[in-house]
């Protein structure tokens, strides 16, 4: 099968959902005679939304990265199996533009953070499945791959799976506390050096 076919049809999921994300946001509609002090009170009213469209544009970002690197850096081929769990997986990425609505819309609901936080955990799984079946499988060439790249590549998984379950579970006691496990992630795949110190850690436990 076409690599690059694939690979296309992900980069344009990918720029359709980020852009899609931003529709749930919806210029205020003042009543007439409404105040610059109306004005501020409606766009303050958005800032559920607000907040959970910039982190959900951010860990899909965190999403393409990931993707694009496994698939340039990973594999030197696909087969029908890859294919079809990067659909699975692409099924899942599309559904956060409407988790993310759900989450902004309805903050103080802990069902509305459940379902976001079950959104980026299936995503997750996904990933390391599509991972796991790459390395382990006779038809996709990953001989290449160094074992520093593979655990780093896991380790990013298994954080956002960690971090997303806790969200999901900070969600029944606080709606801001389960955005900020949600949002977590990002800091170590935008901070250099941050993730290699994790893994540091780790071995030294």
């Amino acid at each position: 099968m076409n690599k690059s076919r694939l690979e296309a049809l992900s980069d344009g999921v990918f720029a359709i959902v980020m852009t899609i994300l931003v529709f749930s946001i919806k210029v205020p509609t003042l009543q007439p005679g409404g105040t610059s002090t109306d004005l501020w009170s409606a766009l303050v009213a958005l800032g559920p939304l607000l907040l959970s469209y910039f982190v959900s544009f951010l860990v899909l970002a965190m999403f393409w990265l990931s993707h694009h690197f496994f698939y340039s850096a990973f594999t030197k081929n696909i087969d029908r199996v890859l294919a079809m769990l990067n659909i699975l997986y692409l099924s899942f990425i599309a559904l956060v533009p409407f988790s993310a609505q759900l989450l902004g819309t309805y903050p103080e609901q802990s069902l509305s953070g459940i379902v976001y936080g079950i959104n980026l955990m299936i995503i997750s799984v996904i990933a390391l499945v599509v991972i796991y079946y790459a390395m382990y499988s006779d038809e996709i060439d990953t001989a290449h791959v160094e074992e520093g790249m593979l655990r780093r590549a896991t380790l990013r998984m298994y954080l956002t799976l960690a971090c997303s379950a806790i969200g999901v579970a900070a969600a029944l006691i606080h709606d801001d506390a389960a955005l900020l496990f949600f949002a977590l992630p990002i800091v170590f795949n935008v901070t250099p050096g941050l993730l290699n110190m994790l893994i540091r850690v780790l071995d030294a436990i």
